[in-house]
This record gives structure tokens, sequence and C-alpha cells, in this order.
């Protein structure tokens, strides 16, 4: 298994997050916008900010493999109910959102904000 998991679809996210904790009890599930391939560029312009910092400070530098779930802006925007937004477990406002989850059960961190993504300690 590649160090970055993606997940595509949200529905198959709780399935992969067990597999990976079976091998590793702290995980990190980044949640961005998915780019188009037609243009190269994230539909989240948040998600492209925040990108350098993401990958320097937290994918570069965390040892473990790591959820790297993409949504559609389609499906994401004005969706209350998408499942990332809807689990009680994930709670996701927006994206990016990058969660620390503890034994696959915790969310011990979160980083969810503008602030958070500059914020190099945190990360």
């Amino acid at each position: 298994m590649e160090k970055l998991i993606e997940v595509r679809d949200p529905t198959q996210f709780q399935e992969i997050l067990d597999k990976v904790t079976q091998e590793q009890e702290y995980t990190i599930a980044i949640f961005t916008g998915i780019v188009d391939p037609a243009t190269g560029k994230n539909w989240c312009p948040d998600c492209e900010v925040a990108k350098p910092n993401i990958k320097k400070h937290v994918i570069d530098r965390f040892p473990g493999k790591i959820l790297y779930c993409v949504v559609d802006r389609a499906s994401w925007k004005g969706t209350p109910l998408h499942p990332y937004k809807a689990s009680p477990f994930l709670k996701c406002k927006g994206v990016p959102t990058i969660l620390g989850i503890l034994g696959g059960l915790d969310v011990v961190i979160r980083a969810e904000n503008d602030e958070d993504f500059q914020n190099i300690e945190m990360l």
C-alpha cells in the first residue's frame, strides 16, 4: 500500500480506515477538493493555498499511511448531508480539513481553518 491512500468514495472511508488502523495506531486523514484533470487546478481555492504546508509539514513528515480523501465540488458545495459533513465521527465543516485519528475511533486533532494551515507547530 502506498503512503497516500486516495479515498474517492466516502462510503469506503470507514473500511479503509479500519484496514490502516490494523497497521498503525495513529492515522491522518486529509480532506480536500479534487483536482480537475483538464485544468490541473483544484476547485477549492483554500485547498490550493494550504497545499504547500500540508505537503511539507504533514505528508512529508508523517511516517505512516495517510488517507487522502478527495471530494468533487458538486457533491460537496451546498450539501449538508455529504457523508463527511454528516458523520458524527468526522464532522467535516469544509475543505481542506486534516484529522488526526487515534485507534480508528477518536479524532484527537483537527485543522480546518486558514490559521490552522499556517500554524506549522499544529501541522
